[in-house]
């Protein structure tokens, strides 16, 4: 548990923070501009979310020299380093705060409105406002093409908000409660079966050339939405990221045949786990939702069973 305070601590979510942005940065500015991958805002914005609005202080500050520092030693340059480092800890804040209120407003009962406000909200406006932002400062600093800095920006940004952000604000939930992310000790056979069985099917998708198979994980995930542990269902984004990404920026399996640059079979590989999650997370919310309606008649049916004895 000592490794989880560390990595929720500013200082540990920052370290993380610089090693996702100089990761994506470096890697990820396929055509010299802004990411086409961003997932260290996701990150942020999941640590921020399980705190209240008045301790976000420390954890933006620290995040803040983070993206300083990646955008200016592997990015564009020290120039767009604190404009960039202003938009994303914005953009990464402005997420979490909007996940808190429609939480507060919706969550539980209303599944639909928040699933709506997340998709709308966090995967749309909140990026579509941080890329015009952030296509200004890539021109004026570099020169960047207006309209891919822009579309790039917006496909990069949303998707990993979508993709990362549910993983991210479990881990961090769960640390902020004493908790690991791991099932219960005596399920550990049973989820590494799920798991197991998960990544030996996306590696044989993504070892084969054919790309309708790529619809089994995206059905597996669906399926075990509805029937597994929030563990579990948070594992599965994380295996298929770990496994198809890596084939990918391989260039091996059905993505990354595809007849198109380098940079936008990147891209097409997070549209294809955003689309897996969105198709997988109202399944997911719901069966919460129902949970904790049972819980709840369950508590109700227990008072009213200590009660009954009191009426004879």
């Amino acid at each position: 548990m000592r490794l989880s305070r560390f990595l929720s601590s500013p200082v540990g979510v920052a370290l993380v923070f610089l090693a996702l942005a100089s990761l994506t940065v470096s890697f990820a500015r396929f055509t010299g501009g802004v990411a086409m991958v961003w997932i260290a805002g996701a990150q942020l914005a999941g640590r921020l979310v399980v705190m209240p609005e008045n301790r976000w202080g420390p954890w933006l500050i620290a995040c803040s020299f983070s993206s300083l520092l990646a955008t200016g030693l592997f990015g564009m340059g020290w120039t767009a380093a604190v404009p960039l480092a202003f938009i994303n800890i914005a953009e990464a804040a402005a997420a979490a705060l909007l996940m808190r209120r429609i939480s507060i407003a919706f969550w539980p009962e209303e599944t639909l409105e928040w699933i709506a406000g997340f998709y709308i909200g966090i995967g749309l406006i909140i990026p579509l406002v941080s890329g015009a932002l952030a296509t200004v400062v890539a021109n004026l600093t570099i020169g960047a093409s207006i309209l891919e800095s822009f579309t790039h920006w917006i496909i990069g940004h949303s998707l990993g908000l979508i993709t990362c952000l549910p993983v991210f604000r479990f881990a961090y939930w769960r640390w902020s409660r004493g908790r690991n992310c791991l099932p219960n000790p005596e399920k550990w056979p049973f989820a590494a079966m799920i798991l197991g069985g998960f990544a030996m099917l996306t590696i044989v998708v993504f070892t084969l050339d054919m790309r309708p198979l790529l619809v089994f994980p995206l059905l597996f995930v669906v399926v075990g939405s509805a029937m597994l542990e929030e563990a579990l269902i948070a594992a599965m984004p994380v295996v298929l990221i770990l496994i198809g990404g890596t084939f990918t920026a391989f260039e091996m399996g059905p993505i990354a045949l595809m007849d198109m640059a380098y940079g936008d079979r990147i891209q097409f590989f997070q549209l294809y786990v955003a689309v897996t999650v969105l198709a997988a997370l109202p399944i997911a919310c719901e069966r919460s939702r129902r949970l904790a309606e049972l819980r709840r008649m369950q508590e109700r049916l227990a008072q009213l069973e200590a009660l009954e004895p009191s009426a004879y």
